[in-house]
Protein backbone atom coordinates (compact mmCIF):
# COMPACT_ATOMS: atom_id res chain seq x y z
CA UNK A 1 0.00 0.00 0.00
CA UNK A 2 2.85 2.38 0.84
CA UNK A 3 4.45 1.83 -2.56
CA UNK A 4 1.15 2.53 -4.30
CA UNK A 5 0.67 5.78 -2.37
CA UNK A 6 4.24 6.87 -3.18
CA UNK A 7 3.85 6.11 -6.89
CA UNK A 8 0.43 7.77 -7.06
CA UNK A 9 1.79 10.85 -5.28
CA UNK A 10 4.76 11.03 -7.64
CA UNK A 11 2.55 10.69 -10.72
CA UNK A 12 0.06 13.31 -9.51
CA UNK A 13 2.81 15.73 -8.52
CA UNK A 14 4.65 15.38 -11.82
CA UNK A 15 1.40 15.87 -13.71
CA UNK A 16 0.46 18.88 -11.58
CA UNK A 17 3.87 20.47 -12.10
CA UNK A 18 3.65 19.97 -15.87
CA UNK A 19 0.13 21.40 -16.05
CA UNK A 20 1.19 24.30 -13.80
CA UNK A 21 4.14 25.05 -16.07
CA UNK A 22 1.83 25.20 -19.08
CA UNK A 23 -0.63 27.39 -17.18
CA UNK A 24 2.04 29.83 -16.01
CA UNK A 25 3.21 30.14 -19.62
CA UNK A 26 -0.34 30.84 -20.78
CA UNK A 27 -0.83 33.34 -17.96
CA UNK A 28 2.32 35.19 -19.02
CA UNK A 29 1.07 35.33 -22.62
CA UNK A 30 -2.37 36.54 -21.56
CA UNK A 31 -0.96 39.25 -19.31
CA UNK A 32 1.40 40.37 -22.09
CA UNK A 33 -1.57 40.46 -24.48
CA UNK A 34 -3.54 42.49 -21.93
CA UNK A 35 -0.70 45.02 -21.62
CA UNK A 36 -0.37 45.34 -25.41
CA UNK A 37 -4.09 45.86 -25.95
CA UNK A 38 -4.37 48.33 -23.07
CA UNK A 39 -1.32 50.52 -23.62
CA UNK A 40 -0.58 50.20 -27.33
CA UNK A 41 -4.05 49.86 -28.84
CA UNK A 42 -5.84 51.82 -26.10
CA UNK A 43 -8.63 49.23 -25.91
CA UNK A 44 -8.03 46.63 -23.19
CA UNK A 45 -9.03 43.07 -23.82
CA UNK A 46 -12.02 42.13 -21.69
CA UNK A 47 -11.40 38.39 -21.51
CA UNK A 48 -7.63 38.04 -21.06
CA UNK A 49 -7.41 39.33 -17.49
CA UNK A 50 -10.19 37.12 -16.12
CA UNK A 51 -8.79 34.14 -18.06
CA UNK A 52 -5.39 34.68 -16.43
CA UNK A 53 -7.03 34.82 -13.00
CA UNK A 54 -8.95 31.63 -13.66
CA UNK A 55 -5.77 29.84 -14.74
CA UNK A 56 -3.94 31.12 -11.66
CA UNK A 57 -6.61 29.71 -9.35
CA UNK A 58 -6.43 26.32 -11.08
CA UNK A 59 -2.64 26.35 -10.98
CA UNK A 60 -2.57 26.99 -7.24
CA UNK A 61 -5.11 24.31 -6.33
CA UNK A 62 -3.78 21.53 -8.54
CA UNK A 63 -0.20 22.06 -7.40
CA UNK A 64 -1.11 22.19 -3.70
CA UNK A 65 -0.08 18.54 -3.27
CA UNK A 66 3.45 19.30 -4.49
CA UNK A 67 3.97 21.51 -1.46
CA UNK A 68 3.05 18.68 0.88
CA UNK A 69 5.16 16.06 -0.86
CA UNK A 70 8.25 18.25 -0.62
CA UNK A 71 7.64 19.07 3.03
CA UNK A 72 7.38 22.78 2.25
CA UNK A 73 4.18 23.49 4.13
CA UNK A 74 4.22 25.38 7.39
CA UNK A 75 5.73 23.01 9.91
CA UNK A 76 5.59 22.63 13.63
CA UNK A 77 9.21 21.46 13.81
CA UNK A 78 10.13 23.80 16.68
CA UNK A 79 7.40 22.39 18.92
CA UNK A 80 8.08 18.81 17.90
CA UNK A 81 11.82 19.14 18.61
CA UNK A 82 11.31 20.33 22.19
CA UNK A 83 8.97 17.43 22.95
CA UNK A 84 10.07 13.89 23.73
CA UNK A 85 10.29 11.72 20.60
CA UNK A 86 7.17 9.68 21.35
CA UNK A 87 5.06 12.77 22.04
CA UNK A 88 6.47 14.54 18.96
CA UNK A 89 5.46 11.55 16.86
CA UNK A 90 1.87 11.81 18.10
CA UNK A 91 1.83 15.54 17.44
CA UNK A 92 2.90 14.90 13.83
CA UNK A 93 0.18 12.27 13.49
CA UNK A 94 -2.35 14.72 14.90
CA UNK A 95 -1.27 17.41 12.46
CA UNK A 96 -1.71 14.97 9.58
CA UNK A 97 -5.24 14.20 10.78
CA UNK A 98 -6.07 17.90 11.11
CA UNK A 99 -4.83 18.57 7.57
CA UNK A 100 -6.84 15.60 6.27
CA UNK A 101 -9.91 17.00 8.01
CA UNK A 102 -9.26 20.40 6.44
CA UNK A 103 -8.94 18.78 3.00
CA UNK A 104 -12.23 16.98 3.61
CA UNK A 105 -13.86 20.34 4.39
CA UNK A 106 -12.41 21.78 1.18
CA UNK A 107 -13.78 18.84 -0.78
CA UNK A 108 -17.24 19.00 0.79
CA UNK A 109 -17.79 22.74 0.74
CA UNK A 110 -15.89 23.25 -2.49
CA UNK A 111 -18.31 20.86 -4.19
CA UNK A 112 -21.26 22.57 -2.53
CA UNK A 113 -20.15 25.99 -3.76
CA UNK A 114 -19.35 24.71 -7.25
CA UNK A 115 -22.78 23.13 -7.68
CA UNK A 116 -24.50 26.18 -6.17
CA UNK A 117 -22.98 28.58 -8.73
CA UNK A 118 -23.25 26.31 -11.78
CA UNK A 119 -26.02 28.51 -13.26
CA UNK A 120 -23.97 31.70 -12.91
CA UNK A 121 -21.55 32.81 -15.61
CA UNK A 122 -18.04 34.19 -15.19
CA UNK A 123 -18.12 37.72 -16.53
CA UNK A 124 -16.47 38.30 -19.91
CA UNK A 125 -15.95 34.57 -20.54
CA UNK A 126 -19.53 33.32 -20.69
CA UNK A 127 -18.65 30.04 -18.97
CA UNK A 128 -20.23 28.60 -15.87
CA UNK A 129 -18.71 29.66 -12.54
CA UNK A 130 -18.73 25.93 -11.76
CA UNK A 131 -15.44 25.62 -13.69
CA UNK A 132 -13.78 28.14 -11.40
CA UNK A 133 -14.98 26.71 -8.10
CA UNK A 134 -14.55 23.03 -8.93
CA UNK A 135 -10.79 23.63 -8.69
CA UNK A 136 -11.15 23.67 -4.88
CA UNK A 137 -12.36 20.09 -4.35
CA UNK A 138 -10.24 18.75 -7.21
CA UNK A 139 -7.12 20.31 -5.71
CA UNK A 140 -7.95 18.92 -2.28
CA UNK A 141 -8.49 15.40 -3.67
CA UNK A 142 -5.17 15.60 -5.54
CA UNK A 143 -3.42 16.69 -2.34
CA UNK A 144 -4.44 13.70 -0.21
CA UNK A 145 -1.96 11.16 -1.73
CA UNK A 146 0.89 13.66 -1.32
CA UNK A 147 0.01 14.30 2.30
CA UNK A 148 -0.16 10.56 2.99
CA UNK A 149 3.18 10.00 1.22
CA UNK A 150 4.79 12.75 3.27
CA UNK A 151 3.32 11.28 6.45
CA UNK A 152 4.56 7.78 5.67
CA UNK A 153 8.09 8.99 4.92
CA UNK A 154 8.47 11.60 7.64
CA UNK A 155 6.31 10.44 10.51
CA UNK A 156 6.03 6.68 10.37
CA UNK A 157 9.62 6.19 9.27
CA UNK A 158 11.54 7.83 12.12
CA UNK A 159 14.83 5.97 11.58
CA UNK A 160 15.98 8.06 8.60
CA UNK A 161 17.58 11.47 8.74
CA UNK A 162 15.78 14.54 7.35
CA UNK A 163 18.11 14.76 4.33
CA UNK A 164 17.56 11.13 3.41
CA UNK A 165 13.81 11.48 3.82
CA UNK A 166 13.64 14.49 1.49
CA UNK A 167 15.88 12.75 -1.06
CA UNK A 168 13.80 9.57 -0.91
CA UNK A 169 10.51 11.48 -1.30
CA UNK A 170 11.83 13.14 -4.44
CA UNK A 171 13.11 9.85 -5.91
CA UNK A 172 10.07 7.64 -5.31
Amino acid sequence: MTTFIMKLSRFLNNSALNVSAVLIGLIALLVFYQVITRFIFGSPSAWSEISARLMMVWMVYISMGCVFSRGSMITIRFFVEILPDSLGLWVKRGVTLVVLAFLAVLIWYGWEIATRVKNQNVSMLNISAFWLYISIPIGAVLTIPSLLAWHLLNVENQTQSDDLIITKSLEV
